[in-house]
């Protein structure tokens, strides 16, 4: 019994591994997943790229969008791989950790990358369909949303000139809506504390911050919720 038990547990161990070495392979370019949806990948290439959507989520969702993409301008594509990959991702574990990558102009703002969704006017726009549309650009301020399990975390990242800027942060349930109150919003850099408050009316604002990489950790009384990791340039 006490055998058996060991072939079991390294059984699990090994597709464990497996899986998380798939998901840590890297990602797909926008081409080869393009390739993909077409069938002209090689039969060794495509399972390559099956196996990693089966493990990474942000690759899983950034396929579904652009089906729905396609599919809502000339390529048909089949209802039966949509739901497919939509399951996928909804499926796999989220992630607490908000990424942004932006590039602060004389008068404008240029987002580089991120893991979460951009405020185009009164348009949402996840990242991979705003890449798509080749939307850079912003006038002197970039509102980006990422949803997590029960709430949503909102950054506002305002262009005070040159290299300074304001950043606003706030947290809002999923379901209605609701903004959160008394959450503790830290901004770090370096792994340095440089301030910290208690969103008491549920929006915390860091004033005149210069450039460079921070991160951004969200947190109740409990626990951490989220992390957003910052990288401004000019």
């Amino acid at each position: 019994m006490q055998e058996r038990l060991e072939k079991i547990i390294k059984k699990v161990y090994r597709d464990w591994k497996a899986q998380n070495a798939r998901c840590a392979a890297a990602h797909p370019d926008e081409e080869t997943l393009a390739c993909f949806l077409e069938e002209r990948l090689e039969q060794k290439a495509a399972e390559e790229v099956r196996l990693h959507l089966l493990a990474c989520a942000p690759c899983a969702e950034a396929l579904a969008l652009q089906l729905r993409l396609e599919e809502a301008e000339t390529v048909p594509v089949p209802e039966e791989l949509i739901s497919r990959i939509k399951d996928l991702v909804r499926e796999a574990p989220q992630s607490c950790i908000f990424e942004i990558i932006l590039k602060l102009k004389e008068k404008a703002i240029e987002l580089i990358n991120t893991t979460g969704d951009v405020l185009v006017g009164l348009e949402l726009v996840p990242a991979p369909v705003l890449r798509s549309r080749r939307i850079r650009d912003f006038k002197d301020e970039v509102n980006i949303l990422k949803d997590f399990k029960d709430f949503r975390v909102e950054v506002k990242v305002e262009n005070k000139g040159g290299s300074i800027f304001n950043l606003i942060i706030q947290a809002k349930k999923r379901e209605t809506q609701e903004v959160i109150r008394d959450l503790r919003v830290t901004l770090l850099r370096e792994e340095v504390e440089l301030e910290s408050y208690l969103a008491e009316t549920g929006t915390v604002t860091f004033e005149h911050v210069q450039l460079g990489k921070y991160t951004v950790e969200i947190a109740d009384l409990e626990k951490k919720l989220a992390s957003v990791l910052l990288d401004i340039r000019v």
